[in-house]
């Protein structure tokens, strides 16, 4: 027993002058992590790179050379670092069975980053749910409802749907198609007013032309802010045409 004890109590003094040293390299690692992220992030603020981009190279970094950072004091103590990498390995394995959830969002928010097809202030839909794109995060993204309400998607869910993106340049893109009676007059004239109205841009087509009704499909420009007001447009323009007589069905296409 007092042999174990002495073996214990001698490395423990041929490790303690390394300690201090081992010590002073993680918080090396850990501060010149910081560093870089946020001088990487003010250095490239005003660059043409995505924010969601900077964002992930920041951190990417900053992880790497504070990982880093352990394995070099881990070796500067004099311990043997083959089997702590190995076992970093087989708990990972295990870990990523436990957290593949996680790891496909983290993989789908990748996949978002290097295609872009949306960025934050955007108006989506994404499968059944839509609205303003507020965050964009490793593993979720964050929409704005029309009313406000808060909805996460993560990232796997919106890679595998379909994406409406309705902003183009700053500004949102509707499309509607009005049905109306073949013998309606002064249609067009009405959504003219309307949309001038709304200070909306718009190109009106017929696109059907039937016996019995008249089809036309609408597609819009509107101010980024107005995208939640288009349902008040639709309806005044429901409103002008009856106060014409004319019976209109009007829909909001994805």
């Amino acid at each position: 027993m007092e042999k174990i004890c002495a073996d214990y109590l001698n490395k423990f003094f041929q490790y303690l002058p390394r300690i201090p040293i081992a010590l002073a390299i993680i918080v090396a690692g850990w501060l010149l992590g910081r560093l870089w992220n946020n001088f990487y992030l003010r250095i490239s603020k005003n660059s043409k790179i995505d924010p969601l981009a900077r964002k992930y190279i920041g951190r990417l970094v900053y992880i790497a050379v504070f990982v880093l950072a352990i394995i070099v004091s881990l070796s500067t103590l004099g311990l043997n670092i083959t089997p702590f990498l190995a076992g970093i390995g087989a708990g990972g394995l295990i870990v990523g069975f436990g957290v593949r959830e996680t790891v496909a969002d983290f993989a789908a928010g990748l996949m978002i980053f290097m295609y872009r097809p949306f960025k934050i202030g955007d108006f989506v839909k994404i499968g059944g749910v839509e609205g303003e794109i507020v965050n964009i995060s490793p593993v979720n993204i964050e929409l704005k409802a029309k009313d406000n309400r808060k909805i996460l998607v993560p990232n796997r869910s919106a890679w595998g749907q379909v994406i409406y993106n309705s902003t183009r340049d700053g500004k949102n893109m509707i499309a509607l198609q009005i049905v109306v009676d073949s013998s309606a007059q002064g249609v067009e004239e009405s959504i003219k007013e309307v949309f001038q109205s709304h200070n909306a841009r718009y190109i009106c087509c017929l696109t059907t032309v039937s016996q019995t009704s008249l089809t036309f499909t609408i597609y819009s420009e509107i101010p980024k802010e107005g995208i939640f007001e288009s349902e008040s447009m639709i309806k005044d323009l429901w409103q002008h045409l009856r106060e014409k007589n004319i019976n209109a069905t009007i829909t909001l296409v994805s």
